[in-house]
């Protein structure tokens, strides 16, 4: 059965990425577009980890992870190789209701990192509920190269239009119109 799509405000919620290699550094990547609560915990981390910590001011502790690195979090992403790691993560975070996805383990996720597409406030997640990321990827790749270069100003046009008319079956029908008319499907 595929997984439900749900977007979630991550702005304000504390979440934690454990490891500090090439794909927990792209995790992170991800993730700051939603939210600067990020802390990362790792013995070892990319260089690039290290700059992206800096420059956005999230927090990094160099070491293994420990049980009270979950304190707090609503989220963890666990991006390292060791499959024992992972499952103890994904058990603990389990247990205490906490969104937990094991990178390339669907086994021990509870929810799937989409591969993304972000316009400023458009956001495109796809998702194959962990079958095959690699045709997530193209998915996201063919879809993105169908986008106009400008859709995130267009969603300010359109967003400042919809706020200057009244709720209601009217500002639908006009919002739907204009949104056909700069975005028409041949």
């Amino acid at each position: 059965m595929p997984l439900f799509p749900a977007f979630i405000d991550l702005s304000r919620k504390n979440v934690l990425v454990v490891g500090g290699g090439k794909v927990a550094t792209r995790k992170v990547q991800s993730l700051l577009k939603f939210t600067r609560r990020i802390t990362v915990v790792a013995p070892k981390v990319t260089r690039e980890m290290k700059r992206i910590v800096k420059e956005n001011g999230l927090r990094l502790k160099r070491r293994r992870f420990l049980r009270s690195d979950l304190k707090d979090k609503f989220m963890v992403v666990v991006a390292v190789d060791d499959l024992a790691l992972q499952k103890e993560i994904y058990q603990l975070c389990e247990k205490k209701g906490i969104l937990c996805n094991s990178v390339d383990s669907p086994e021990l996720c509870n929810f799937i990192f989409p591969s993304l597409i972000v316009k400023g406030d458009l956001v495109v997640g796809i998702s194959t509920s962990g079958k095959v990321p690699a045709l997530s990827k193209r998915v996201r790749e063919l879809i993105e190269s169908c986008l106009p270069e400008d859709i995130d100003r267009l969603l300010e046009l359109l967003e400042r239009e919809r706020s200057s008319l009244d709720r209601g079956e009217e500002r639908q029908r006009r919002i739907k119109e204009l949104v056909e008319k700069l975005l028409p499907i041949d």
